[in-house]
């Protein structure tokens, strides 16, 4: 089941228009992987290195957790829904982000909509209070007028928690 937030990005985005939050962000199709998680870079000798090994597995096992939803192609952040190993339904899951760097961080809001408004208003033009307006004018609720306010995801294992747990059984075992 696609969360209402989304349904309503997607099909705006379908008929040509932007999100509220960058020109480079594009949501992804149904099972889509971003491009961040892309290791074709990696050459035959750096999977070779046992540490380098363990850790793009650990990666890929750990994005295997999410449903991708989002890509900021000028970034290359991906976003998506972190069911973790307890797979969590849709409506339960945290919003994860995925950066540059091979790093997953949990972020706040109930919501997709909502994570993204606290992630880019720092950046936006109109700050969190223009992208929480943009959206609710499309009929996506934001729970909160003040990002400080919107909570906290309370999940464990988290995905870099996961990650780092998958890294350090795989490094063991090689």
């Amino acid at each position: 089941m696609v969360p209402e937030d989304l349904a309503v990005w997607r099909r705006l985005q379908d008929q040509g228009n932007s999100n509220p939050w960058s020109e480079g962000l594009r949501l992804l199709a149904d099972d889509e992987q971003p491009p961040a998680l892309d290791t074709s870079y990696l050459t035959a000798e750096d999977l070779t290195n046992p540490d380098i090994a363990a850790n793009v597995r650990a990666i890929a096992e750990t994005a295997a957790l999410i449903t991708w939803v989002a890509q900021d192609e000028d970034e290359g952040q991906a976003f998506g829904y972190w069911h973790g190993p307890n797979d969590l339904p849709i409506a339960a899951a945290p919003i994860v982000s995925f950066d540059t760097e091979g790093q997953f961080h949990l972020l706040r809001g109930t919501s997709l909509s909502e994570a993204l408004t606290d992630e880019y208003g720092q950046w936006a033009d109109g700050g969190y209070a223009g992208l929480a307006a943009q959206c609710r004018a499309q009929g996506v609720p934001i729970s909160a007028d003040d990002p400080d306010d919107l909570p906290e995801p309370t999940v464990s294992p988290t995905p870099a928690e996961h990650q780092v747990a998958r890294y350090r059984e795989l490094l063991a075992g090689s």
